[in-house]
């Protein structure tokens, strides 16, 4: 994730782990407390990033204040220490912080299954997808919820567990008999012949249905196949088979660190 840098930068950056990233200056931390209230824990701003902004940005006043209000360590203390950062970044506006904390006080007030859900939908637009998948299974162990379950199968296609994609995926159509997870279960099997999962129901499908998915599936491939990246490497096959063979494993190596990554 690529951040602006505004102020002057600190020489050593503050490590968050829950988004695996440094931050580098007043700015970028409000960037991550505005953009991520929901993985922001009740500890977040503790001594350890006060003294980074203390020391490192320079900012002794705002570390003075930050501590001062350390005291009690409950929700309502990380609420004013969060919004004292925003005001004292000057990244936002009055009304952007006013709206984060109408939205920060209902995170702490919602049903857990519902703040884990919403934790998992972060963790994937971050392509944090092995949090994701905690967070929706945990959401799921303290309440089944069909539009989890189909979010789970969808993270599981994302980092190619189809069986488990596919477990899912049935396990929703025998409950709700909607069509789209047997959609799912008709691109898996496409995907992954050997996750047939698909075949037990076929006959439940009618004929028009099947052609629309089979052109989307087309449709789909085609696009694939004339991305700029696959269109690169199949020139570079088509010129040289040894450059080919190099390229390659960088490429490999580099997706499965990528790969990695998200889980």
């Amino acid at each position: 994730m690529g951040l602006l840098l505004c102020n002057k930068g600190a020489r050593h950056p503050f490590y968050y782990e829950k988004l695996d990233i440094d931050i580098w200056s007043i700015q970028e931390l409000s960037y991550v407390i505005y953009r991520y209230p929901v993985i922001i824990p009740s500890d977040f701003v503790d001594h350890k990033l006060t003294t980074w902004i203390r020391d490192e940005l320079s900012m002794g006043i705002l570390a003075a204040k930050l501590e001062q209000f350390m005291g009690a360590g409950d929700d309502t203390d990380q609420e004013r220490l969060l919004l004292m950062i925003l005001r004292e970044s000057n990244y936002y506006t009055q009304v952007e912080i006013s709206r984060f904390e109408s939205e920060y006080k209902k995170l702490r007030n919602i049903d857990r299954h519902v703040f884990l859900n919403m934790l998992g939908d972060t963790y994937f637009r971050m392509g944090r997808y092995g949090r994701a998948i905690e967070s929706y299974e945990e959401s799921l162990l303290a309440e089944v919820d069909t539009g989890v379950q189909m979010k789970l199968a969808g993270t599981y296609v994302t980092v190619m567990q189809f069986r488990k994609a596919a477990d899912l995926y049935e396990e929703v159509y025998v409950t709700t008999v909607s069509q789209e997870p047997l959609r799912k279960l008709y691109f898996i099997s496409k995907l992954e012949p050997s996750v047939n999962t698909i075949e037990k129901y076929l006959d439940t499908i009618d004929v028009e249905t099947l052609a629309d998915w089979e052109q989307e599936y087309d449709n789909v491939q085609a696009k694939a196949e004339h991305d700029e990246r696959a269109m690169e490497i199949f020139d570079l096959y088509q010129k040289s088979h040894s450059e080919f063979r190099e390229h390659a494993k960088i490429m490999v190596l580099k997706w499965k660190r990528e790969y990695r990554a998200k889980i």
